[in-house]
């Protein structure tokens, strides 16, 4: 034994393998999962004013008392299901690919991703279209989506920016940025009072911003 802490010992702490999470600790964070999942289908289902945490429970089949030890209040754990929402959109638009040096590569894979039936389809419309109609109320909420809209219209006006400077062409960035989504919020909407979110309605959706962009980009669109 005093050989083997020897040699940690002498291995720069940098350099020093980090424990991974244990044991309790996936399984923890295995059950927040679940909850999480479970609060985005019953406010998909509801709406965020018909939502309690007894729904939870039952969705996520387990006791109102498991969901209150993890989350503590509804607020909490409704806040924490549009954080997840949100990172699972996030980890799949970073994911690299050959576009990434490209910008209008970027702008059509954000597309694809926003009209993708797996990462936006029915469900996860109602939930973002749930959290915009009751920001109108709850400050907390109307902060977080305000948050959200500030980002991803930064992520578009910078590629807009960029493809403009490579085309020469004399536009305001973020006009461009916050009308395009813009046009991806209201065709989320119209799809889902239409009942049109499945793949005929995505494409056409889909369809309808790439004419958009085409027509400030024909050569790239």
């Amino acid at each position: 034994m005093k050989a083997v802490a020897a040699t940690r010992k002498a291995v720069p702490a940098e350099s020093s393998p980090r424990p991974g999470p244990s044991k309790r600790e996936d399984q923890v964070a295995e059950r927040r999962r679940t909850l999480l999942d479970a609060t985005l289908a019953v406010i998909a289902r509801k709406g965020l004013t018909g939502v309690t945490i007894s729904d939870i429970a039952s969705e996520a089949q387990c006791s109102f008392g498991v969901v209150s030890f993890h989350f503590k209040s509804k607020d909490g754990i409704v806040l924490a299901a549009l954080d997840h929402i949100v990172e699972r959109y996030d980890r799949t638009l970073n994911v690299p690919s050959p576009s990434d040096d490209n910008p209008a590569g970027r702008l059509r894979a954000m597309l694809e991703l926003d009209f993708n039936a797996q990462i936006s389809g029915a469900d996860s419309i109602a939930v973002f279209s749930a959290f915009w109609a009751e920001s109108v109320r709850n400050p907390e909420y109307r902060r977080r989506c305000a948050e959200l809209k500030g980002r991803y219209d930064a992520v578009v006006e910078a590629d807009v920016a960029a493809l403009a400077r490579q085309r020469g062409i004399d536009l305001d960035p973020a006009l461009v940025a916050r009308s395009f989504n813009a046009m991806i919020d209201g065709l989320w909407i119209s799809n889902q009072v239409h009942d049109t979110v499945g793949s005929e309605g995505l494409q056409l959706a889909k369809n309808a911003c790439l004419f958009y962009l085409k027509s400030i980009f024909p050569q790239d669109f």
